[in-house]
C-alpha cells in the first residue's frame, strides 16, 4: 500500500492508494448530477443513486471504455471510514456495471483514501476544482446547485467560496443569482438554466425589471410553460425593453399581462421598424445630439469647437442629401 500528498487548499494531505472492494464504496449523495435530479430537498438512498448513475449513457460508455483499457486509470477518490467516493461516482458506476458480468475480475476498484476527518470546507475545495476549475463535467447547473448548496450549510459569503476555489467572484455571483432565481420560482429543470442565465445577464430586461418587477413572475411562467422556446429568444425581450420608447413600453406591458406573446410583441416591434440596425443607429445619433450638455462639449476647447464645426457641416450636407432622396 503506497502514499502520496494531496494538496487541498494549501493543505496537504496523506493519500493511501490502494485497491479495495467495490462493493463496500458508497456514492456521494451531494454529487451534483445525483442531487439535482433524484432530489432536491433531501439524500437520495444508495439504492436509487445507483440505478440512476448505471443508467446514464455516459457511465455505459465509460465502462466500455474501462473494460478495454483493463482497469481504471484514474483512482477514484475515497473518504476513509464510510468509504463514500467523492470523486469518481461515475466510474463507481461503470464497476458495478462490469461486477455484474464477472465479479472475479471487477471486484476490485483503484483507490485514493483521503482521511476520514478531512473538513467539509476541503471537500467542497477539492471538488471546485475538478468540476468547476478543472475539466468541467459537471454543466453549468450542477455547479451552480454545488456552489448554492456550500453557501446555504456554511453561510459563506460567495466572495469566500469563489476565493477557495480560485473562480473569479463575478462568475460565483452570477451561477448563485440564477440558481436562486429558479429555486425561488420553483423551476428546477435544468434544460430552463440557459433560459434564466440569458433572461438575467440582458441589460435591456435588467433596466425594465426595475420599474416592473412582477415580469419575473411571467417570464418564469413562460419558460416553465415551454412557451418561450429557446434561450436566444431572451435577446428578443431585450431588444424590445431597451427601446424604451412608448411603443416599446406598450408590448413590454402586454406581455407583462398575459395579452400578447413575447413573439407577437417582438413582431410588431419589428414592423414598426424599429429593430433595424439603421434605425438604431440613426436613433442613437439623435439621442446624442439632443443632449443638453454637446454644446458645451463642442466648446471644452478652441481645437474641438473647430474639428465639431467641421463634422456638423459634412453631417448637415449628408443629411439634406438623404432627405431630398
Amino acid at each position: 500500500m503506497a502514499e502520496e500528498i494531496l494538496t487541498i487548499g494549501n493543505v496537504d494531505y496523506t493519500v493511501r492508494l490502494d485497491d479495495l472492494n467495490q462493493a463496500d464504496l458508497k456514492f456521494y449523495p451531494e454529487n451534483p448530477r445525483v442531487y439535482t435530479t433524484l432530489n432536491m430537498d433531501g439524500e437520495p438512498s444508495q439504492e436509487d443513486i445507483e440505478e440512476y448513475m448505471c443508467n446514464q449513457d455516459h457511465v455505459k460508455q465509460l465502462k466500455v471504455s474501462i473494460k478495454s483499457n483493463g482497469g481504471l486509470i484514474d483512482p477514484v477518490i475515497v473518504r476513509d471510514g464510510d468509504f463514500v467516493v467523492l470523486e469518481g461516482n461515475s466510474r463507481l458506476a461503470a464497476y458495478r456495471l462490469l461486477n455484474a458480468e464477472d465479479p472475479i475480475k471487477w471486484g476490485m476498484i483503484k483507490c485514493k483514501i483521503l482521511p476520514g476527518d478531512i473538513s467539509d470546507s476541503a471537500i467542497f475545495t477539492l471538488l471546485g476544482q475538478y468540476h468547476i476549475v478543472g475539466r468541467k463535467d459537471w454543466d453549468p447547473y450542477e455547479q451552480a446547485n454545488y456552489l448554492y448548496r456550500r453557501q446555504q450549510q456554511t453561510r459563506l459569503p460567495i466572495d469566500a467560496m469563489a476565493d477557495e476555489l480560485g473562480i473569479t467572484r463575478a462568475r460565483a455571483k452570477k451561477m448563485i443569482e440564477v440558481i436562486s432565481f429558479m429555486i425561488q420560482h420553483d423551476d428546477l429543470n435544468k434544460r430552463h438554466w440557459s433560459h434564466y442565465e440569458e433572461y438575467l445577464k440582458n441589460a435591456g430586461v435588467k433596466k425594465y425589471r426595475e420599474t416592473d418587477p412582477d415580469i419575473d413572475d411571467v417570464i418564469a411562467e413562460k419558460v416553465k410553460s415551454e412557451e418561450i422556446n429557446e434561450a436566444s429568444d431572451m435577446r428578443k425581450l431585450g431588444d424590445i425593453a431597451k427601446l424604451n420608447d412608448k411603443q416599446a413600453k406598450k408590448v413590454m406591458k402586454k406581455i407583462v399581462n398575459g395579452e400578447s406573446s413575447l413573439y407577437d410583441g417582438y413582431e410588431e416591434i419589428k414592423d414598426a421598424g424599429k429593430l433595424d440596425d439603421v434605425v438604431k443607429k440613426l436613433k442613437t445619433f439623435r439621442t446624442y445630439i439632443n443632449d443638453d450638455t454637446i454644446e458645451a462639449q463642442m466648446k471644452a476647447t478652441p481645437e474641438t469647437y473647430k474639428r465639431a464645426q467641421f463634422e456638423l457641416e459634412k453631417i448637415i450636407k449628408r443629411l439634406e442629401k438623404l432627405a431630398g432622396k
